[in-house]
């Protein structure tokens, strides 16, 4: 489950109209947002808050022998006047990230709005972009908003406790409709017998969008890393044709390396992206025309990548698929050329959407279908018109597509992940009351230890043998995270 913070940083993003898709580190976010998902290793709760429309606070406190928390601020040019920061009113989709639905790429320019298409053309009774004639109170806002949205910049500090305390600090600034830039900051305080200045990095990055592609420049102070990303769309150019959204799929291929010329370090590494696009699963009109064509169907959203790292001889596959709206599978497959190691795992999540209260059921509904029964010249108001007095010629609004067809609440969800050694995972997530609860539960295989207790990614917990070979034994973690946002 994502924190307040972060959930506040990807609406910030949406706001914005910046695609996250269209970078090549988001190349496997569909999979890994399904298999590589953590679980709490302890108790933890968090406090948090969106004070005013432009100002977040949130509060951390952790348990596990010591006690420590943090405490984070986050600032936004851009208001959040229409987002849900209640813990009873977040959608459970929003904060618990699942299968990943990749959108068609479009121009930032067509994303940002006709405002942004006037600050370069000269028209009469506009300046600056602005209608010089609009003076009412509505029109002003919307510019004031406008405005904010072209020059929006965030900033966000955390302080983690107790000591050595770390600080993390963000800048976050939209250049232009293309362009974004990020400065991240990271500071660790010493030991306390320590006199030594505290260790400090700094993370630059600047991305360029276009929506045929996107090109990211970084820079860490970190040893001097100088890094690039770049991703490219096969395809028309969204800059150029208004008729992608009708894509049925999309092909993406990227590229990264880096180079530290301190450590002589050198990385690089390629992949490739084809997922289906919702326009694909669409179901056609029933009432088309015999001569036109309908839109093919794919009955099943699904994506599948290819990445290499040609250094090190590592490839990895992965399949994702949407089943249904409600249950999504994920599986893996790494392997090296250089060692003959491999790796294999399978994951699935499945959502449990909530049923309709009493107060939403409609008690007349067995009146309406017994009317419809004895007269077909009359429709109900809220019921559907008689099939005898349907005009063929009438247009039908579009229907949902299944991709789009998820339900509006989602009481929990459930993710499951398994790999070849047999550690799995186990996590649920869901609303209790008005507050958030993540649980989850690692099992697994570990090496016999004389010792009480192990430690793994998943939590800490006793050691306690199992029917595994001689020799083994099996870690078990246990962990709660709860959020409270108002």
């Amino acid at each position: 489950m994502l924190d307040f913070m972060d959930y506040i940083q990807l609406s910030f993003a949406e706001a914005t109209h910046w695609n996250r898709d269209n970078s090549y580190s988001s190349l496997t976010t569909t999979t890994q947002s399904i298999l590589d998902f953590s679980t709490p290793e302890r108790l933890r709760v968090h406090l948090s808050s969106l004070s005013t429309p432009h100002f977040a606070t949130s509060y951390t406190l952790g348990t596990v022998g010591l006690i420590d928390g943090s405490v984070s601020y986050l600032f936004s040019t851009v208001p959040f006047n229409k987002l849900p920061s209640s813990s009873a009113l977040i959608p459970l989709r929003k904060i618990s990230l699942g299968y990943r639905q990749v959108q068609a790429p479009t121009a930032p320019i067509q994303t940002w709005g006709w405002d942004s298409l006037l600050d370069s053309v000269s028209i009469p009774g506009f300046k600056d972009g602005k209608d010089t004639k609009s003076t009412t109170p509505e029109d002003r806002e919307a510019n004031k908003e406008d405005e904010a949205k072209r020059k929006a910049t965030l900033l966000h500090a955390s302080l983690h406790l107790p000591p050595p305390t770390t600080l993390y600090a963000l800048f976050l600034r939209r250049i232009s409709t293309n362009m974004q830039l990020s400065l991240a900051v990271c500071s660790t305080q010493g030991p306390p017998q320590s006199k030594s200045a505290p260790q400090a990095s700094m993370l630059a990055h600047l991305a360029h969008d276009t929506g045929k592609y996107s090109n990211e420049y970084l820079f860490s102070t970190d040893n001097a890393l100088f890094g690039w990303r770049g991703l490219w769309n096969f395809g028309p150019d969204p800059r150029y044709t208004r008729d992608v959204p009708s894509r049925l799929s999309l092909l993406s291929a990227g590229a990264e390396a880096y180079y530290s010329p301190t450590s002589s370090l050198i990385g690089m590494s390629t992949g490739l992206r084809f997922t289906t696009l919702p326009a694909a699963t669409q179901v056609p009109s029933p009432r088309c025309s015999p001569t036109s064509t309908p839109t093919p169907i794919s009955t099943f959203p699904y994506t599948l990548t290819l990445t290499l790292t040609p250094i090190t001889g590592s490839l990895s596959t992965s399949y994702s698929l949407r089943a249904s709206p409600n249950l999504a599978f994920s599986s893996r497959f790494g392997f090296n050329v250089y060692s003959w190691e491999s790796e294999m795992v399978a994951g699935c999540e499945l959502w449990r959407q909530s049923k309709k209260s009493k107060s939403e059921h409609d008690d007349l509904e067995w009146a309406r279908r017994k009317v419809r029964m004895h007269d077909f010249g009359v429709s109900l108001p809220g019921s559907p018109a008689s099939p005898l007095l349907e005009d063929p010629t009438r247009s039908e609004p579009p229907m949902r597509s299944a991709t789009n067809n998820e339900p509006e609440t989602s009481d929990s969800v459930i993710k499951l992940r398994v790999d070849q050694s047999w550690n799995v995972r186990l996590l649920w997530e869901g609303r209790v009351k008005e507050l958030l609860v993540s649980a989850g539960v690692g099992l697994g295989p570990g090496s016999f230890s004389q010792s009480p207790s192990v430690s793994s990614a998943s939590g800490s917990g006793s050691a306690q043998s199992g029917g595994g070979a001689p020799g083994m034994s099996y870690w078990r973690g246990v962990g709660v995270s709860v959020l409270y946002s108002s």
